[in-house]
Order: C-alpha cells, then sequence, then structure tokens
C-alpha cells in the first residue's frame, strides 16, 4: 500500500492529544465523610479495574480513529501497476467532441448532452484546486488555457454544435501541447470524449508524449441512421440563359435500411425548379439527375434538400454559378492569322478571338485570357515560355499547334517545365487517326453512338511525342502506331493541349476535317472561367476571382445580409484570391461583393465527413492502440469513471474505507462512553 499524499501523514501527531488527556485526569474530587468505609472501599477496587479498562478502551478507538482519519486524507492505494504518480496535483485536459454527428441520440437526448455530462462527471474525480482545460472542434482561443473547476463546468455548459471536423489525431496532439505548455510538474491526463468517427479516426499519425495518460471515452448512438446529400455537379461548363441543363446530386444512405420513393427538391433563386425520388439500397449511394431551364439571372443560386431525422446538417446542399458570357481566347502568331481558327472563332459571337504577332505580345493580356493558342510559332523565347508557364498555374489553358519547321529545344523547354511530354522529332511516314477518346469531357455529347468506319483525319507528317515520360495525359485522338495525334495534360490549375501536326494543309488534313470543329470549338468553350460549384466550411479553400483590377482601397467582403466578413486578400497578376480563415460557421449561399457590387454568389457546405455515422467501439479502439502503453480506453456505459480511473492511475484507493473505519471507532467511542459502566 502507499500513499498519493504521504505528507498528510505528518498529522499522525494528533494521536498525542487523546493520550494526554488519558494520562492526565484533571478531575475536582469532593470528600465524603462515612462512619464507616469497608464497602466503599471494596466497592471501589472494583470499579477502578473497570475504569482503567474503559479508560484504555477509549484511548485505544481515540487513537485508531485520529490514524484513520489521517491515513483517509492521505489518500491510500493499493498499487496495481508501476505508475509514478506525482503529488503536485493534477492537468487535465478535457477534448468534447461537438461536431455534428454528435447529433445522433442516445438515451441521455444527443450524444453532445451525454459526452458533455461525462466531462462534468471526470471533473468530479479530481481535486476542484487540479487544472481543467476544455478543447473542442473549434480550438477556440478562450479554450486553450487551464482553469480552474468551476470555471471549466461554465465553459461546458456553453458548449453547442459546431461546422468544425478535427480528426483524432489532431485533437491527441493539441492536448499534448497544451498540457507541456502549461507550467508545473502535475500529473497530466488527456480525455477524448467522441464518437469516434471511422473516417477522422486514425491513432498511427499520432506520437504520444510519455508523460500524458491519454483516456479515451467512446460514446455509441442509439441507432445508426443517416441520409445526406454528398455533392452535387453540372456536367455541361457552357451554361447559357434558356439551356435546359441537369444537374446531378449524389445522396448517401448510412443506414441499414431500405429507402425508396425519397424526394429531393430543387430550389434556384429561391423558387422551387424541378424534384425527384431515389431509391438506395443499405450503406449506399444513388446519383439523382435534376433538369431544369435556366433563367435569366446572370447569377444561380439555390441548393438541394431532402428530408432526414435526427441528424440533419447535412439534409441541404448549396450550390451557385454565373451563367457563362464571352470568352476571351488570344492566337500568337508568326507571320499572319490562321484562316481555320478565325473561321471557326473569330466570326462566333461566344468568343472575344484575338490575334496577335509573336514580335509584338503584350504580356499584360495574358491574365485576362481563357485560352491562349500558339500558333505555328518557329520557336519559343525564355520570356514567352516563362510568362505561359505562369499562366497555365494560375489556372489559363493553353493549345499547342506546332511550326512545320520548329525548334524542338525550344518547344521542349517549354512543355517539360509544364510537366508535358516533350517532341522527339518528326515521322514522315503517312499514317491515319485510328481512334477517338470518346470518353474525355472535349468530346461529350459529340456523338450519340461512335461509328465503327467513322472517318477520321489522315496524316502525311507528325511529330512524335516522348512515350516515356507519359503520366497525366489523355488523348483526344491517337494514331495507328499508337502515337499521339491531340493531347491534354494538366498543369497547375489549368491544361496544356498539343497538337501532333501545325494546323496547316501539308502535313494532314486535320484542319479542313470533320473532327476539327468540335475538338477546337470545346476546347475554347470548356476554358471558360467556370468556379467551384460550392465551397467547404473549414477547409479554408482559396476562393479566385479572375481578371479583376480593383480600385485603390477597394475592399471585398462576404455577406448574407446579417452578417460581413472581410477576407484575406492576395493579389497575383489579375487574379485575386481570397481567404476566409474559417470566418464562416453556417452553411448557406453568401454574396461576394466588391464596393457594394455584387461579383457572384459563394455557396458553402458543411463538411461531410461528418455524415458518415459508423464509429469504433471501446473493443477495437482497444485493438488499434494496443501497442501504445499511455492510451487507455474507458467504459462510457457500464463501469462509473472512478473505477476505471482507480484501476488505471495506479490500483484500488482506498480512501473510503479508511474514512469508514474511523467513523466506526468514533461510534465505538460513543458506545463505550455511554454504556460501558
Amino acid at each position: 500500500m502507499s500513499f498519493i499524499y504521504p505528507w498528510f501523514l505528518l498529522a499522525l501527531s494528533a494521536i498525542a492529544i487523546p493520550i494526554i488527556i488519558h494520562l492526565f485526569h484533571f478531575r475536582r474530587f469532593k470528600k465524603v465523610y462515612f462512619s464507616n468505609i469497608n464497602f466503599l472501599q471494596q466497592l471501589s477496587d472494583e470499579t477502578q479495574k473497570q475504569a482503567k479498562l474503559k479508560h484504555l478502551l477509549v484511548l485505544l478507538t481515540r487513537i485508531l480513529a485520529i490514524s484513520f482519519l489521517v491515513m483517509a486524507f492521505a489518500r491510500p492505494i493499493i498499487p496495481l501497476k508501476d505508475n509514478e504518480h506525482r503529488p503536485e496535483g493534477n492537468k487535465i485536459s478535457i477534448f468534447v467532441d461537438n461536431s455534428f454527428s454528435m447529433e445522433a441520440g442516445s438515451t441521455y437526448g444527443t450524444l453532445l448532452d451525454q459526452t458533455k455530462q461525462g466531462a462534468a462527471e471526470i471533473t468530479e474525480l479530481f481535486e476542484p484546486t487540479d487544472k481543467y482545460q476544455l478543447l473542442t472542434n473549434d480550438f477556440e482561443a478562450r479554450h486553450q488555457r487551464f482553469v480552474n473547476r468551476d470555471e471549466f463546468l461554465g465553459m461546458l455548459k456553453e458548449v453547442d454544435f459546431s461546422p468544425a471536423v478535427r480528426s483524432v489525431a489532431e485533437v491527441m496532439q493539441r492536448q499534448t501541447d497544451l498540457l507541456q505548455e502549461e507550467p508545473g510538474n502535475e500529473n497530466q491526463l488527456a480525455f477524448v470524449l467522441s464518437d469516434f468517427q471511422k473516417n477522422i479516426t486514425d491513432f498511427t499519425s499520432f506520437e504520444t508524449d510519455s508523460l500524458t495518460d491519454y483516456l479515451l471515452i467512446p460514446y455509441q448512438a442509439g441507432r445508426r441512421a443517416n441520409v445526406f446529400i454528398d455533392s452535387v455537379w453540372i456536367e455541361n461548363p457552357v451554361r447559357l440563359s434558356g439551356q435546359v441543363i441537369t444537374m446531378e446530386a449524389r445522396i448517401y444512405n448510412d443506414s441499414d435500411e431500405r429507402l425508396e420513393n425519397q424526394p429531393v427538391r430543387l430550389y434556384v433563386n429561391d423558387n422551387q425548379r424541378s424534384v425527384a425520388t431515389f431509391d438506395i439500397n443499405p450503406f449506399s449511394h444513388a446519383t439523382v439527375s435534376l433538369t431544369y431551364t435556366l433563367g435569366a439571372e446572370t447569377i444561380q443560386q439555390g441548393y438541394l434538400e431532402i428530408t432526414d431525422h435526427p441528424v440533419t446538417f447535412d439534409d441541404r446542399f448549396y450550390f451557385s454559378f454565373n451563367l457563362s458570357e464571352n470568352i476571351p481566347v488570344l492566337s500568337i502568331n508568326e507571320l499572319s492569322p490562321n484562316r481555320f481558327l478565325n473561321a471557326l472563332l473569330g466570326n462566333d459571337t461566344t468568343f472575344v478571338y484575338r490575334n496577335v504577332l509573336a514580335g509584338a505580345i503584350d504580356y499584360s493580356l495574358f491574365g485576362n485570357q481563357n485560352l491562349i493558342i500558339l500558333n505555328g510559332l518557329p520557336s519559343i523565347g525564355s520570356g514567352l515560355s516563362a510568362e505561359l508557364r505562369r499562366y497555365v498555374e494560375e489556372g489559363g489553358n493553353l493549345l499547342v499547334f506546332p511550326a512545320e519547321e520548329a525548334d524542338l529545344p525550344s518547344y521542349n523547354d517549354m512543355l517539360m517545365s509544364m510537366g508535358v511530354a516533350g517532341i522527339l522529332g518528326k515521322d514522315t511516314q503517312a499514317t491515319r487517326v485510328t481512334s477517338i477518346n470518346e470518353l474525355h469531357p472535349i468530346y461529350s455529347g459529340v456523338f450519340e453512338r461512335l461509328p465503327e468506319n467513322i472517318d477520321l483525319p489522315q496524316v502525311q507528317e507528325y511529330y512524335v511525342f516522348d512515350r516515356q515520360s507519359r503520366g497525366r495525359e489523355q488523348y483526344l485522338m491517337q494514331l495507328q502506331n499508337g502515337n499521339y495525334f491531340f493531347s491534354e495534360t494538366p498543369s497547375g490549375r489549368g491544361s496544356v493541349f498539343v497538337s501532333a501536326v501545325p494546323a496547316s494543309d501539308r502535313f494532314s488534313n486535320f484542319p479542313r476535317h470533320a473532327m476539327f470543329v468540335p475538338t477546337i470549338y470545346n476546347i475554347a468553350l470548356r476554358s471558360a472561367a467556370l468556379f467551384p460549384l460550392f465551397h467547404t466550411i473549414g477547409s479554408d479553400e482559396l476562393i479566385t476571382i479572375r481578371n479583376y483590377r480593383p480600385a485603390a482601397g477597394e475592399l471585398f467582403t462576404v455577406t448574407d445580409g446579417q452578417m460581413e466578413v472581410i477576407p484575406e486578400t492576395r493579389n497575383i497578376n489579375n487574379n485575386i484570391n481570397l481567404l476566409l480563415h474559417a470566418q464562416l460557421q453556417l452553411q448557406k449561399n453568401y454574396r461576394l461583393e466588391a464596393a457594394d457590387n455584387l461579383l457572384r454568389y459563394l455557396s458553402f457546405n458543411y463538411d461531410r465527413r461528418e455524415s458518415f455515422l459508423e464509429s469504433y467501439p471501446k473493443s477495437e479502439i482497444d485493438q488499434l492502440t494496443a501497442e501504445q502503453e499511455n492510451i487507455f480506453t474507458f467504459d462510457s456505459g457500464n463501469v462509473s469513471f472512478e473505477q476505471q480511473l482507480e484501476r488505471l492511475r495506479g490500483g484500488k484507493q482506498l480512501w473510503r474505507l479508511f474514512l469508514l473505519i474511523a467513523l466506526l471507532f468514533l461510534a465505538m467511542e460513543v458506545v463505550l462512553l455511554r454504556f460501558m459502566k
């Protein structure tokens, strides 16, 4: 047996008090005169023996009562393992998971209610003078300090659901850092009260601190069931007024029941525009299509909605987009404009098509273009190459038609700097295109059915690309010998399209072929500046405004009409990047304004990682943490936290037993004094 507070045993000196009292009887004796004292003398001899025994028994009970009372305050324990316990007190960090998954029901209301109750019970296991620190998914600044028990309980009452999502590894690392930063040599304990969802629980990416005990307390929902909208998208990149578009939605059924004829509604600009129904098997997903006609409003903003209980935070999914405007395209030519490109793009009002000579390029125009075409340049200078690389990295699209006599080293320097396969040389062996990648987005909707004997371009000469360096590129058209005729390679935030032949008659009949029109036209259309349909709260994504030059002192604001946020602004060339730094807490459509002018809507949704309710029970957490000595799992239901903590923190605590024994000896003293004559 050992003591948590051994210095308290100094109070055992108090047993001297009853000893002194019993050694010195400070009594006043009164003389009584009798004629015959023989009888009294005999009676006195008998009672003195009884009194002496009584006094010794009372003395013993008082000594034992004081001894056991003192030892009770010294906190005696029976150690179950070699565990260092510091008598200076405790530093206790308690994480309360307040993410949206804690909306699930339990026997105490929601899981969050049960978790808050558990956190309050934990504080009762320690002294009021110990240090407590509350942590939630928000990682709020006011929760980064250690407080006393009363202040901790006050902050605990204010905890509510939050859209923030943290992995268990992030939480435990933050607790470790805060415990290490707090001065003092107290015992360090980190409690994690959570549902431990499988998609955010990873113990392998966290390294424990040997001076800290990590105590995991999993809470399980009474019934795991949730249906939610995971994401939405629109296949068609060109969105014009009066056009019929189809919005796709992926809906998950995270429950063990099959759902049939469930409605999903589409609202656009405050009006219901479409409704559909869906069927989903247990623990699977379905894609639902909703079709509607675009109105005249330049900005389209709305949401999709389903009905599901009790977890409701993910029943709506917000989106927004702008209708397509004129698409700026810049063609850089060596001598004169290309007649085929002029005929296709120059006469279409969808595009703002501009030709410039290679010797008179204004690089400041690049930031305003959605597509730049290199048309037959004999060589590419280092300055032009650097500007094009920067343009593509920032989200621009580049289409390369090589010259008939191209300086391959200069071309390769540019292409390889963008991660595009280089050109090996020229092949003069006649061949033809034999394959079209009809699954590529450029050809989406072009063919209802690809004919078996389709007429494809004939090739007399072509440039051969390096097959060894092929990585992320995709072919649009492929030659009979397996070489790429036309390819796309993602680069930076944009794409690079490369043709194996110039846009002229000498190398192939491609410029006059029917495939020339849908290929070049769709590349130009899909280069339109498309912004994300939505963003995720808490992800701190960059919000890009392209081709905008703010006036001096002009501020950007994000507002919903009731609150207003001024984001951090970073101006790069003609693109402006905005960062919100988790200032938005509610999912909805927000207005992005500059000097009170509406630029577009920004749609924010809650993180869908919280929507998957599957979580780890205690038994599985024990298996995952079996190799880590100072991570322990508590049972949140059947056994009290106090009993589990006693077994963990050094054995069986005996202070209650010692206090009971002390009270028993005090009771024995009362009995002796009252009934023993």
